[in-house]
């Protein structure tokens, strides 16, 4: 009976030692330390290789235009019996345009370039005041009113640029040169009460200068991201004479100032 015991206890023994070895393997798997997570930088933008060269590219934006309108009836204000008229035409919109440069790196973190662009835009602005009847405030009535209009249908500049580099990557520039804006305007003279009515519309294109400045940003060595505001002031335009058909003895006379327009845009641009 001794020696049977003595069987079984190791048996039991065999058992445990072999069930510990078995489960030795796994036990050390979870004891290993868990790996670290693989780190991905970031990207990077890449800096061009130099900002020197030409480029083309396409604008996205709004604009701003202010001009004054004025009226006299003819022959003078006191024979036809009412004061003259002169008000702001205070106009927005938004545009979109082209633009095509060349750009030189020098000394090594200034660069200059010429630029010219071409910018579509529908900025129209209004003005409509009652007519009052001569040396007093009294209203004429009846509805005696002139309205004028100018709406700015595009812009087009040819401008030097120069900037300085804040970061290899980042272009902070001033620019200016000349300009071009084809404004279209009209005005109307009409008292409704004793059937005088007298209109014009024109479109003249006019010329003047520009300045603002921006900040570009190279995405890549090709790409770029900009950016800018400008300031155009364009000449005034000449004034015209209507006629009312009813009274050729009584013209109207409308004239505009200068024309002044603020343009803010983004623009993406193509370096070859």
């Amino acid at each position: 009976t001794t020696c049977q015991g003595k069987e079984m206890k190791n048996i039991a023994l065999f058992g445990i030692a072999a069930a510990v070895l078995a489960a030795a393997p796994a036990f050390a798997a979870d004891l290993r330390p868990m790996s670290a997570p693989m780190y991905k930088a970031p990207p990077m933008m890449v800096p061009p290789a130099s900002w020197t060269g030409f480029y083309i590219g396409a604008d996205l934006g709004g604009s701003w235009s202010h001009t004054n309108g004025s009226w006299t009836g003819l022959p003078s204000a006191a024979a036809f019996g009412v004061n003259p008229t002169s008000g702001s035409l205070d106009g927005s919109g938004f545009l979109g345009g082209v633009h095509a440069g060349y750009d030189y790196q020098f000394a090594p973190t200034w660069v200059f370039g010429v630029e010219g662009d071409w910018t579509w835009t529908h900025d129209h602005g209004s003005n409509s005041q009652a007519w009052t009847v001569f040396g007093t405030g009294t209203p004429v009535g009846g509805g005696a009113a002139t309205t004028m209009n100018s709406t700015v249908d595009w812009l087009a500049s040819f401008r030097g640029r120069l900037g300085y580099l804040v970061t290899p990557n980042v272009l902070a520039y001033a620019t200016g040169g000349i300009a071009w804006g084809d404004v279209h305007y009209s005005g109307t003279a009409s008292a409704p009460g004793v059937g005088y009515l007298a209109s014009t519309s024109f479109s003249n294109t006019s010329d003047g200068f520009v300045v603002g400045g921006g900040v570009e940003w190279a995405l890549t060595h090709n790409w770029s991201l900009r950016g800018e505001y400008l300031f155009y002031h364009l000449n005034s335009s000449a004034g015209t004479t209507a006629t009312a058909a009813a009274f050729p003895a009584f013209p109207s006379s409308f004239s505009w100032s200068r024309t002044n327009v603020d343009v803010a845009r983004a623009g993406l641009s193509y370096k070859f």
